[in-house]
């Protein structure tokens, strides 16, 4: 019993997501946050079947169900040399931050327009034409999506940049892709946070915290299913966001155009990026869109996107990436560069 007991505590300590929020005793319970509360209970739960389980055999069934978790803890690895981003540093401090968000469609480019991606698995991939994309826009922060496992740590090796990746399914349903974060700063913590299951409709963000200037920076990764409209992927989006007290920004494919009401369930204290300023970049991005190819059916919408908390950053600009790099997707990449008031 007592070996069932110290598995269980084990386990909810490395599957606990670490949110770093401050900690306020209104809201504790045994040193946890709300968030933590309902995978408390779970684990006690658990706890007292164990205690109860009369069998080895039925111990062991325990044992695999508890184990099933663990496979959608995020991962994440620290590759990336110990230097501060050139533009807007000083010694100690960054003081400006460059970031994109880009669907990259698993790196098979524009190659036979509006097939599904789970049809081209085994199609050639070009990794090092999307590495060169995002190298063009000098991304401190970059949000993709359409990453297949794997692929996050190639592109971190070829960009000497930190990675972080989030299958949108564990088993089944989008266990074979997921959405991911690139950073040239520190990663400190990072899970999955599940927006929707079912067959073909399965969807999870990526939520990764950074250490910038000695500050916790919050980004979330989303792709949304574009067959939902309930706005329930955008609402749990919310909650996660709400649950920060500090930056947080929420970058990537929402399948949705700006003026779509469901974007109203976005954090209020969130702002579109490209509505922030005025500049000749913003005004193509609104009047080109972010999709490549007269095939979608969006084409020619802004579908993609950088939200982020004014409170934290101030945009500078934001735009679309060069066009030199617009076959490497049938996305094009959206750029954002902000000032850290913080």
């Amino acid at each position: 019993m007592y070996r069932g007991l110290v598995f269980v505590r084990y386990f909810e300590r490395i599957t606990t997501p670490k949110l770093n929020i401050p900690r306020k005793p209104s809201i504790t319970f045994f040193g946890k946050t709300q968030l933590h509360l309902k995978l408390h209970k779970q684990s006690l739960a658990w706890v007292k079947v164990w205690q109860q389980a009369p069998l080895l055999q039925f111990k062991i069934i325990v044992l695999v169900i508890l184990t099933l978790p663990l496979l959608s803890c995020q991962t994440y690895y620290n590759i990336a040399p110990s230097l501060m981003p050139a533009h807007g540093a000083t010694r100690d401090r960054v003081n400006e931050l460059t970031l994109l968000t880009y669907n990259i469609r698993t790196g098979i480019g524009i190659a036979s327009p509006g097939t599904s991606p789970y049809d081209t698995q085994t199609w050639k991939k070009y990794l090092p034409r999307i590495a060169e994309a995002i190298r063009s826009t000098g991304a401190d922060v970059v949000a993709i999506q359409e990453l297949l496992e794997g692929q996050e740590k190639e592109l971190g090796k070829l960009l000497e940049m930190n990675y972080a990746y989030a299958r949108h399914g564990i088993v089944g349903p989008g266990d074979w892709w997921g959405v991911g974060i690139l950073s040239k700063f520190p990663i400190t913590s990072a899970f999955r946070d599940v927006l929707s299951t079912g067959s073909g409709n399965t969807r999870s963000n990526a939520v990764v915290t950074l250490e910038i200037n000695g500050q916790s920076h919050v980004f979330i990764s989303i792709h949304k299913d574009k067959d939902l409209g309930d706005g329930v992927s955008i609402e749990r989006t919310a909650d996660t966001a709400n649950q920060f007290t500090g930056a947080v920004s929420v970058m990537g494919d929402f399948n949705l155009w700006p003026d779509d009401p469901i974007m109203r369930k976005m954090p209020l204290k969130l702002v579109d990026s490209a509505d922030q300023v005025n500049t000749p970049g913003s005004r193509f991005l609104k009047r080109v869109g972010t999709l490549n190819g007269s095939h979608h059916p969006d084409h020619g919408g802004r579908i993609d996107g950088i939200w982020i908390d004014p409170k934290f950053y101030q945009v500078i600009d934001t735009y679309l990436m060069n066009k030199k790099y617009w076959d490497a997707s049938d996305h094009y990449g959206v750029v954002t560069r902000v000032l850290l008031k913080k």
